[in-house]
């Protein structure tokens, strides 16, 4: 019994101190973004072939941040594209001189402007590891099958993360998202009404906080689609929940204790407030589609993270304002909660989903004038005016590897390709 009473002390007196540790913002940093766990190799990086691509498929390159710092990347090339391509591209060197040097890379962007219906992802993956960690190579061979002949997936690492430069922080990782999203399509040519931005879990806040930028700047940027996969309304509210590597709960134990696991959740410094920047991207964008992804089985941030996020996306097209960046969220759901049925008519309808009924949003709005929501709206849009905000429910895929589920490269390839 001692042995037991000493271990509970020690593991109680750990814990606590591991909550006091988190008032510190070196500890936050490490803890919301794991950039030091880094779950890879400078190998697999430069030699992606390491990892399952065929010879030179992949091009590495660098891409410069306005403020000096290189943040490193993969261009990836759809499988009947490298075919036709096969025999040259595996003449080229795979040195890393000769990859720094940029010859490959810009071979890469030569082939991909000879096709004039290419179409490009920007992929934004989650914390900790590195473009080339464990299934991340597997989810990108998915998103490249959405078409063989034309989907051309980027990839680049967020600074701090495998060998790309500095250290993250919230607003770093947002600006660096945007301008890497310019830089791509710019440099390829590709139209933005030809690209999509798919972020899974840290990478839905990055996406949405990097559209939500985009969207205010003078030269506006409005990309076809963005999808958040695994993602979350806030990283403050998901600590009240969360259980770092699935094991240690963060903030949990102090559910009886609401105001001071409040006061403890609003003293982190990265709140990643996805809720409140995509409602205000709704309504400062015309064109872009949102399809929400979450998995049922998702253990890491729950379903209901993905709810929160289509429900502020959806208040975006009403009236009233979203709250100012930093502010607790919550008040797009409280005016969602509080609409009448009759309101909420046409937001979404109950479907199966497997053995669970979820709910299935399909909204269009005209914009121009106040949304008005009738099944005439919903069954005949106007392509140039209407926006359309979905949410794809799936049972498999938990939290890392739902990207491979054949209804979510189905759904992507559909908001890719289709009107």
């Amino acid at each position: 019994m001692g042995f037991y009473r000493n271990a509970v002390l020690f593991a109680g007196i750990g814990y606590l101190s591991f909550i006091v540790s988190l008032l510190f913002e070196p500890v936050q940093r490490n803890l919301v973004f794991l950039y030091r766990l880094r779950l890879g190799s400078k190998e697999t990086l430069y030699h992606p072939e390491s990892v399952g691509f065929a010879p030179n498929q992949v091009a590495p390159f660098w891409i410069t941040m306005p403020d000096g710092v290189k943040l490193f990347g993969w261009h990836i090339l759809p499988l009947d594209v490298y075919a036709a391509h096969r025999d040259e591209l595996r003449k080229h060197s795979a040195t890393e001189d000769s990859i720094d040097s940029g010859k490959l890379a810009k071979r890469h962007l030569e082939i991909l402007k000879e096709d004039p219906d290419a179409r490009i992802i920007i992929y934004y993956h989650g914390n900790a590891g590195c473009i080339s960690t464990r299934h991340r190579p597997d989810l990108y061979r998915s998103l490249i099958s959405t078409s063989p002949a034309h989907t051309h997936v980027f990839v680049v690492d967020y600074r701090g993360f495998g060998i790309s430069g500095g250290s993250p922080t919230e607003e770093l990782l947002i600006s660096d998202g945007a301008y890497t999203a310019k830089t791509i399509v710019n440099m390829t040519g590709v139209s933005p009404d030809r690209t999509i931005l798919v972020g899974q879990s840290l990478g839905t806040g990055v996406i949405i906080g990097a559209a939500d930028l985009l969207a205010q700047s003078n030269a506006k940027i409005e990309f076809r689609a963005l999808v958040p996969i695994a993602g979350f309304a806030s990283i403050e509210e998901l600590l009240l929940t969360f259980k770092l590597f699935g094991v240690i709960p963060v903030l949990s134990p102090f559910k009886s204790f609401n105001s001071f696991q409040t006061m403890l959740a609003r003293q982190l410094q990265y709140k990643f407030h996805s809720d409140v920047r995509i409602e205000r991207f709704v309504r400062n964008s015309r064109k872009t589609k949102i399809l929400v992804v979450h998995a049922f089985d998702d253990e890491e941030i729950p379903y209901v993270h993905g709810e929160k996020l289509v429900e502020a996306a959806i208040m975006g097209t009403m009236e009233a304002k979203a709250s100012d960046p930093g502010q607790s969220s919550g008040g797009h759901l409280k005016r969602f909660v509080e609409m009448t049925e009759d309101e909420r008519k046409g937001l979404f309808e109950v479907v199966t989903v497997g053995e669970q009924q979820v709910r299935e949003y399909v909204f269009w709005q005209k914009f121009g004038t106040a949304a008005e929501i009738s099944e005439e709206s919903l069954e005949t849009p106007q392509s140039e005016d209407v926006r359309r905000i979905g949410m794809l429910a799936v049972n498999w895929g938990g939290h890392n590897i739902i990207p491979k589920s054949t209804d979510v490269v189905i759904a992507i390839r559909n908001i890719l390709y289709e009107d």
